[in-house]
């Protein structure tokens, strides 16, 4: 008997919690202990889960082709994600992103300025598509100016990342929504509308928020590491329209409703050609900013930190991270570790509010123990994405409900990837921002009072209630291609 043909031993949850828990204990170790790549301990995975598999009857090849397949799902996102990389680069050297914090400054009035800067950092990641990325350039730059103003760090701090993720999570480019709407096989512009009916109401009330607060402090903002910021910015980049056609290009692509790699492509292109005939830069030097990311030799340690970035080659680690992610969940999935955690997580849930709230909690536990938001969402995805179909609720509920947990919730987690960035970043501790951040309080609160008022709760299938139509959709192929454009 060959080993195609060895019986197959049935997965418990008992083995599935194991191998869980050891999987959530490695990723913790190299994060905690090592301080290692996540990407590589992902592969590194595959050496455990690989002799697990050929223990419950599989073998190394039918393992090893799990994983590779169930990777189909994030190849949209690690493509885009590594677009993204350019279009950070171009717009720098085209002058758009520089553009964009310059006048932002410029405007910006001491009594509305946390206000005025969640605005700006909601912009710059709605086009960015990238909370990382507006923190670590307009957030580096509005903490300073906030510490002049004598307005503590954690304040500032905290109206930088509600705008930056609000940017994020409403953003067709960026890497959380691609990896949300992929595990979940939900239109991308359908899943930020959607989003919108949660996000709106807490972004107003955390506008509210910052304009009591501001009310505060009245400090000069024209002081003068503000200023040195801006002519070191006038000295490098023409400002003027021109500057802004690499953001016109992407956003009239989106609004077109092509792709978000083709929007995201289109403005990095328009970058190149921007950065070569308005700002004067030699087309060879233009065209590897694409790849390998924007420098500028300068003394001013501000500008350094705000512009050399970007570039394809800078969005590899988190690429290898998502790519390598989707391998070991393609395994679990294949061994059916997920199927035995959500048949016991389903068998507790007795609501559509259960269900919303478990899927939220998950996003929390899942950047607690892998201490990654990216892994969180494909992990808790993976899991929960088929419970929802047992309460007749279309796949966006899922995709929306993934996001208020496994977006926001990683900056509740000091020891997260994404907290330890922006404190590192920002030059501040988690437990002094932890306090202003209402927006990523409020989303998952506002998400379950909707679930049980039951608004914007869209099932599947309108003649029935929430009750399992599972067998009914298996059947049903022409509401299946519909789901996909709901």
């Amino acid at each position: 008997m060959g080993n195609g043909d060895k019986k197959k031993k049935e997965m418990s949850l008992g083995g599935a919690i194991c191998i869980f828990v050891v999987i959530c204990a490695a990723i913790a170790i190299q994060k905690v202990v090592v301080n290692g790549d996540m990407g590589s301990m992902f592969f590194m995975l595959w050496v455990f889960l690989i002799p697990v598999g050929i223990y419950f009857g599989h073998t190394s090849e039918e393992m090893e082709r799990a994983a590779i397949e169930f990777t189909h799902k994030a190849v949209a996102a690690i493509l885009v994600l590594l677009a993204a990389g350019a279009l950070i680069g171009t717009w720098i050297s085209s002058g758009t992103t520089p553009a964009l914090i310059y006048y932002g400054l410029k405007f910006i009035s001491p009594k509305i300025f946390l206000v005025a800067s969640m605005l700006l950092c909601s912009v710059v990641s709605l086009f960015c598509g990238t909370s990382n990325g507006t923190v670590g350039t307009a957030g580096v730059a509005l903490v300073g100016i906030g510490n002049s103003m004598g307005i503590p760090t954690g304040i500032t701090a905290g109206a930088v990342i509600c705008g930056a993720f609000f940017g994020d999570k409403m953003s067709p480019v960026s890497d959380t929504n691609i990896l949300s709407t992929s595990i979940t096989g939900v239109n991308m512009f359908k899943h930020i509308r959607y989003m919108i009916y949660d996000q709106v109401p807490g972004y107003i009330i955390s506008l509210i928020f910052f304009f009591i607060v501001g009310l505060r402090y009245t400090g000069d903002i024209t002081n003068e590491s503000t200023m040195a910021l801006m002519q070191g910015l006038q000295e490098n980049f023409n400002m003027g329209f021109f500057a802004f056609l690499p953001m016109f290009v992407t956003g009239a692509l989106l609004a077109m409703k092509q792709s978000s790699l083709l929007a995201i492509l289109g403005g990095a292109v328009m970058g190149i050609a921007v950065s070569i005939f308005y700002q004067g830069m030699n087309p060879i030097e233009a065209v590897n900013v694409f790849y390998s990311g924007f420098s500028l030799e300068t003394s001013s340690e501000a500008l350094s930190t705000l512009l050399n970035r970007g570039g394809v080659a800078d969005m590899w680690g988190l690429a290898g991270i998502t790519l390598f992610g989707f391998t070991v969940a393609g395994m679990l999935d294949y061994l059916n570790v997920l199927k035995k955690l959500a048949e016991a997580v389903s068998s507790r849930i007795r609501s559509i509010t259960g269900l919303a709230f478990i899927t939220i909690l998950f996003g929390f536990v899942g950047n607690a123990i892998s201490l990654s938001q990216n892994f969180a969402i494909v992990m808790t995805g993976t899991l929960m994405n088929p419970i929802y179909v047992r309460y007749n609720l279309l796949p966006k509920n899922c995709s929306r409900d993934l996001q208020a947990g496994g977006t926001y919730g990683a900056m509740f987690i000091p020891w997260n990837n994404n907290t330890i960035f922006v404190c590192g970043a920002l030059g501040v501790t988690a437990t002094s921002f932890i306090p202003y951040i209402p927006l990523l309080y409020l989303t998952p609160v506002i998400v379950l009072i909707y679930t049980v008022i039951r608004f914007k709760v869209d099932r599947i299938y309108d003649d029935v209630g929430f009750v399992d139509v599972t067998a009914r959709l298996e059947g049903d192929l022409k509401r299946q291609d519909e789901i996909l454009n709901i």
